[in-house]
Parts: C-alpha cells; structure tokens; sequence
C-alpha cells in the first residue's frame, strides 16, 4: 500500500453542490470524520456558504478574487486567504468578482473538541489574508524556503493550516510527526518533489495529496522551479494517541 496518497487536479471530479458551487472531494476517507473539497464559483456568483455547528471547518481560497461579507463586516478576497465561520450561527455571503476556487476542509467534532472549543477557541469569524500570517522557522528548513502559519495550533480544537513557498534549487531535511494527518495542496506556480518514506511524487498546482501519522517526508525543489503549497493537518485523537503510546 503506498505511503503517499496522490490526487492530480485533472483527476478530480467535480458536482453540482448547489447554490452556484461546484465541488470535487479531494481523497475522500483518508481519516475518519474528515472531509477535504475543492470548489468553484463563477464569476458575478454569490453564494452562501455552508456552516456546521458540530463541524469544525475553515475555507482556504487558492484563486481569484471577491469578498465574504458576514452580518456584521466584509473581507476582501484579493490574495490567498483563510476564512473560518462562526460556525452555524451566522450566514456568510462569497461575491466572486472573478472565477474563484477555494478548498473546503471539515472535521466533525469529537466531544474533546467540544471541551477542547468551550474551553479555548480563536474568535470567530475569522479572515486573515496569506499576507497578514505569520513566519516562523523549523531547524530542517533552510533559508530561502519560508514557512507561514495560516491558523496555529488549537486555535480550532485539532486544525491547523500553514504554507511553504521558495525558489529553487533548494530542499529542507526528512522529518517527522508523530501526531498529525496531513495534506498538501499546490498553488499557482508550484513544482517540486515530495517524498515520503522510500516513495516520491512531483506535485503541482492543483493537485492533493496526504500522509498518515511517523512518515519521514521531504520536499526538494529543482533549479528554476518553485515551491508553493498550503499544509492543512489534523490532530490525533485521545484515543488513537493513547492507542500509539500503548504499543
């Protein structure tokens, strides 16, 4: 069974999700509770966004340009950008000034993320554009490759979301987590190698890709190539922790 699970964007079968929104599920049944989407919406659409009140969820627009309007404010859409909904309690309007796309990433709620989101949450709703993110450095990543955090750590119970950007030639060193699912989505622009255990895939814009939990995995950028991807992880359960702490 292969280590690296790989979608390419050509592959990916888009449907009619209501509303004005075409939707593709992005390697569905990777993790229990776990959806991953991509969708579209055309220019001069407006559509209102899904919500849940027992998902956690946030949207992640790759391309293109508009604005979220809540009850109570507007975000303007000009660069990639994160936006979470507070939850169900409100409805959010998308006005795709352009063609758009955007990721849909939802987890349902376990009861620790309900304790874990009672207790502490970020403020919701939440807009931050790639631009207003901030960097921080990992001693396997070298200069040149830089990294971004879109939404941190428990900020949303057991989400979180950061982006990798550089120029070739370049490459940062095997690590891993022993803790996290994660994904991997290529922007605009990107092409770089990823490998993973003994396994390797050369991902571009548009294509998903996913990794279980204690994987080495590494990305190697070629000369006049560029990397440009968003990481979307989630968090272990209490329960599969405890299982792994137990063998």
């Amino acid at each position: 069974m292969s280590v690296i699970h790989y979608q390419k964007k050509e592959d990916m079968k888009f449907e009619t999700a209501g509303n004005g929104i075409l939707r593709a599920e992005m390697l569905p049944g990777m993790v229990e509770g776990v959806h991953t989407y991509k969708c579209r919406v055309a220019a001069g659409t407006v559509v209102t966004l899904e919500t849940f009140g027992d998902q956690t969820q946030i949207y992640y627009f790759t391309k293109g340009e508009g604005y979220v309007a809540t009850p109570k404010k507007a975000f303007n859409i000009e660069e990639p950008s994160l936006f979470i909904p507070n939850m169900d309690k409100e409805e959010n309007l998308l006005h795709a000034v352009t063609d758009m796309e955007f990721l849909q990433l939802t987890c349902v709620m376990l009861p620790e993320d309900y304790e874990q989101f009672d207790h502490w949450h970020i403020a919701l709703p939440r807009f931050c554009p790639l631009s207003g993110c901030i960097e921080y450095i990992e001693g396997f990543r070298p200069e040149g490759i830089k990294a971004l955090s879109i939404l941190d750590t428990h900020f949303l119970t057991r989400m979180t979301m950061g982006a990798i950007i550089g120029k070739g030639p370049n490459k940062a060193d095997p690590h891993s987590h022993d803790n996290l699912y994660q994904w991997y989505y290529g922007m605009p622009g990107t092409k770089f190698i990823y490998r993973a255990a003994d396994e390797e895939i050369e991902l571009h814009e548009g294509d998903w890709a996913f990794i279980p939990t204690d994987i080495e995995h590494a990305i190697e950028i070629e000369p006049d190539e560029t990397v440009n991807y968003v990481w979307f992880e989630i968090e272990l359960t209490k329960a599969e922790l405890a299982a792994k702490k137990a063998q």
